[in-house]
């Protein structure tokens, strides 16, 4: 049924709305008011038809792959977009596809692109325009006759550089703009004309997600470029095509936070394209951590790590992570997240009694921040505990006590109150200082030994 839309729309109405437009075109171009008006309605009518054809697509692939915002506006690091697709792909025309295929193994780097080159000779190099291999080569092909990048003369080349002139020194002094962030203040009139260009306000930069979540050019090269050679942090990106393998993956992982998670992951994830997916916890805990580390190097500890959502932030901190998780379907995807989210920290998949057992554990930090209770159910966990602790030489223990009305009912082999079980650290640890940070998420409270 879908399908039979998306060619009504294609083929039919619109095709008919712009066979009568151009049928007119030689009789409106003489009155320029009318001219103007019939335009506007045609990319009017462009626009919807684009729209149209995204939400049949999206209600096409919703349920095999579940909600999902297709041209959502996601934050990305510049720096992340290492590579460009090998094949011209029309950001519109491909806009909101799943496709199979090796299509994202394209090894073409966006730094060899002659553009990013001619921007960053202008802007780092110092050079004019004029000396830049770029420019050389379109003045050398159109003095030959020939039509290069939409280039038909010199001065379309000299307006084009003008505007990149321009725009460079526009985000140098204000950063960078999405495009509703820069048409939400204007009036209606302004936007619709900017219609003209089909979907301009839609017009970010566009970005390709491949099966193993890297981030692949499309479209937007002068924007991507300067936004690299200013180190601007963050850029907001339109995702219009996706692998089918990342598509599943994602599915799989939706899957896995509603059988194993409780409905929710515990902690937002930092790739883009999965920030989407429902989380339990902000960043509260870890703002309270960092703000009272006490060092900016060294190695941590996370005991009981889930997803690596601490290690992983911790590791953009500068500390050398050290992630301790069993559970098998949290080490499936902890190791498939590490890998997407090019993080360096190492997995130790065993119980943390078993790491290292009978040697001494030598970190800078540790954190425990939901197994406070957990090894003090089981009457032969105990002593593992205690030996553990023994063990565990660290400078700084951050600990999660929970809420004790939430345990009660638990049946629990020793069942502590906070102060017993600060007591207990500091009865069995090399800490004997501690200090409580604040609460935190799930009615937890957070506290600091040193």
């Amino acid at each position: 049924m879908t399908n039979f839309i998306s060619k009504f729309i294609k083929v039919q109405f619109f095709k008919e709305i712009h066979n009568k437009l151009n049928k007119t075109k030689n009789f409106v171009d003489k009155i320029p008011f009318i001219s103007g008006y019939l335009e506007l309605v045609y990319h009017f009518l462009s626009t919807l038809k684009f729209v149209i054809v995204v939400k049949t697509l999206e209600l096409n692939i919703r349920s095999k792959y579940g909600k999902l915002n297709f041209n959502k506006i996601c934050w990305v690091n510049p720096k992340k977009i290492e590579y460009r697709l090998g094949k011209e792909y029309n950001k519109w025309g491909y806009s909101s596809r799943i496709l199979d295929g090796n299509w994202d193994q394209s090894k073409n780097r966006f730094s060899d692109l002659m553009t990013y080159q001619a921007i960053r000779d202008r802007f780092q190099e110092g050079k004019k325009w004029g000396e830049t291999e770029f420019y050389q080569l379109i003045i050398n092909r159109l003095s030959q006759g020939i039509k290069n990048w939409g280039f038909y003369n010199k001065e379309d080349l000299d307006r084009s550089i003008r505007r990149t002139e321009s725009l460079y020194y526009q985000m140098k002094k204000v950063g960078y703009k999405s495009k509703s962030e820069l048409y939400s203040s204007k009036k209606l009139i302004t936007i619709l004309e900017n219609l003209k260009s089909k979907r301009k306000i839609l017009d970010d930069i566009a970005l390709a997600i491949g099966r193993a979540g890297q981030l692949i050019f499309i479209n937007g090269k002068h924007r991507l470029s300067i936004a690299k050679l200013l180190n601007i942090p963050q850029i907001p990106s339109v995702f219009v095509v996706r692998h089918k393998k990342w598509m599943e993956f994602r599915k799989n992982l939706i899957i896995f936070s509603k059988k194993c998670q409780g409905g929710k992951l515990d902690y937002q994830l930092l790739h883009p394209d999965l920030q989407d997916i429902p989380f339990k916890y902000g960043d509260l805990c870890f703002n309270l951590i960092k703000e009272n580390l006490s060092i900016s190097h060294g190695t941590l500890l996370d005991i009981g790590a889930n997803l690596g959502y601490f290690c992983s932030k911790f590791e953009d901190e500068g500390l050398d992570c050290y992630a301790v998780e069993e559970n098998r379907a949290c080490l499936y995807f902890l190791k498939k997240l590490k890998k997407i989210e090019n993080k360096e920290f190492k997995i130790i998949a065993e119980p943390v009694f078993e790491y290292k057992k009978n040697q001494e554990l030598r970190f800078d930090v540790a954190l425990a921040l939901n197994l406070s209770h957990h090894f003090l159910e089981r009457e032969d966990e105990y002593p593992n505990l205690i030996n553990f602790l023994k063990r565990l030489k660290v400078k700084e223990l951050f600990l999660g006590i929970h809420n004790q009305s939430k345990i009660q009912n638990k049946k629990i082999y020793r069942n502590y109150n906070p102060n017993q079980f600060i007591n207990f650290i500091i009865e069995n640890s090399c800490l004997n200082k501690v200090q409580l940070i604040g609460k935190i998420e799930n009615d937890r409270v957070l506290y600091k030994f040193t």
